[in-house]
């Protein structure tokens, strides 16, 4: 994704989970130059990454009050499965940003690449959600 977003016109926006926004930066730095160096690229720029800080920060594998029932919500209303500690927050964001793309912004796509394997742990857990 990061080797075609610098030549198309659009923009990467993505949640940050439980690191500072430094931390995001150095890391996507640091796949764009291994990616650059892989497959013999020219170096792209950095900052291709627009991270927004997640609604509600927590603690990694904190579930925050009311987050399993909105993970229930979604499920119901879209037949989306989500898990509150990855997939809520990109859904959230992606909300966010799909009411601004009513308003006449961007058109909006979720991609996520992880974290529904969690949802076996957090069912342990939450034996009554599921």
């Amino acid at each position: 994704m990061l080797l075609f977003s610098a030549r198309l016109p659009w923009e990467i926006t993505a949640a940050m989970l439980a690191d500072t926004v430094e931390g995001y930066k150095q890391r996507e730095q640091s796949l764009i130059s291994e990616l650059c160096q892989c497959f013999d690229l020219p170096m792209m720029r950095d900052g291709l990454v627009n991270w927004v800080e997640r609604q509600h920060p927590r603690k990694f594998g904190n579930v925050l009050k009311g987050e399993i029932e909105a993970c229930q919500q979604i499920a119901q209303e879209t037949g989306v499965l989500v898990d509150p500690i990855y997939t809520l927050a990109g859904w959230v964001l992606a909300s966010q940003l799909s009411q601004q793309e009513r308003k006449g912004g961007a058109k909006v796509v979720m991609l996520h690449t992880g974290g529904t394997l969690g949802m076996f742990g957090l069912a342990q857990r939450y034996k009554s959600y599921f």
